[in-house]
């Protein structure tokens, strides 16, 4: 008799090799991919804001505090999805939002809750803490190069992996086709479950674990009806999942009592 590593060895030497497919990302997850994918873009795709608050030149604002604040006059906003055309002059600041482009001129940026607006002036800005140089900001291609790989072949596709490739623009990945997987249980005492059972009878229950096992491994299962102990039927049923199915996978009927027909149909295929 084989052993179980011995089995498995011989069913993955014998196994052909992925046939490829190309499916969207919203049906990637859990998938293996065929080929390398590499970053068609950076990311982030320019420098931008890491808060809320305003872009400022950091320069100007050495020494600001709350006693002693540093007022810049707004030039403009910098919002999300939108790139601010004035620039960021030394007695200036712009109003941005995270993830906002970062105007040109400006080398840093001061959140909110560090400064301070008037009503009656809302076009001056005040200033309570200092800033160094690129302080919250983020820079092109920080988290990740244009061309950096961001899968390998034969990696299973996470959900974080799938959040990265939709960051840069891809909507399809490259993937082995799943294998499909019969699943048959023999035996003519048995039952679906939800019909009523007759005396000597009992419910299957296999088939559901197969089942969910296979789609754990990434295997697509496909549940047969239940097979009568008959070398006919059970050759039958063989037969027909064989045709449709990549791997046929059974369950009862191996033994060498007068009723298990499952080896004796193979034989005859």
């Amino acid at each position: 008799m084989l052993s179980l590593e011995q089995a498995v060895a011989q069913i993955l030497a014998a196994l052909p090799a992925p046939r490829p497919e190309a499916v969207p990302l919203s049906a990637a997850f859990g998938r293996i991919a065929l080929a390398e994918i590499s970053a068609p873009i950076d990311l982030p795709r320019f420098d931008n804001s890491a808060m809320d608050g305003y872009a400022v030149r950091a320069a100007v604002l050495v020494g600001a505090s709350a006693e002693q604040p540093v007022a810049l006059q707004l030039c403009g906003q910098a919002s999300a999805g939108e790139v601010l055309r004035a620039q960021v002059e030394p007695g200036a600041c712009a109003r941005i939002f995270t993830g906002s482009a970062l105007p040109a001129g400006a080398d840093a940026v001061v959140m909110q809750e560090d400064t301070r607006v008037d009503k009656a002036a809302p076009e001056r800005v005040w200033f309570l803490e200092p800033v160094k140089p690129w302080e919250n900001v983020r820079f092109r291609g920080e988290d990740v190069k244009h061309g950096t790989a961001l899968l390998k072949p034969g990696e299973r596709i996470s959900a974080g992996r799938l959040s990265l490739l939709g960051a840069t623009g891809l909507s399809e990945v490259m993937v082995g086709k799943q294998p499909t997987v019969g699943v048959l249980a023999t035996g003519s005492e048995l039952q679906p479950a939800g019909c009523a059972l007759a005396p000597g009878q009992i419910y299957e229950s296999n088939r559901f674990t197969l089942a969910a096992l296979a789609t754990q491994a990434g295997v697509r299962p496909i549940a047969y009806p239940l097979v009568p102990d008959d070398l006919e039927s059970t050759q039958a049923a063989l037969e027909r999942a064989c045709a449709e199915c990549d791997l046929v996978i059974t369950s009862g009927g191996v033994s060498v009592g007068e009723l298990d027909f499952v080896k004796r149909a193979w034989e005859r295929i």
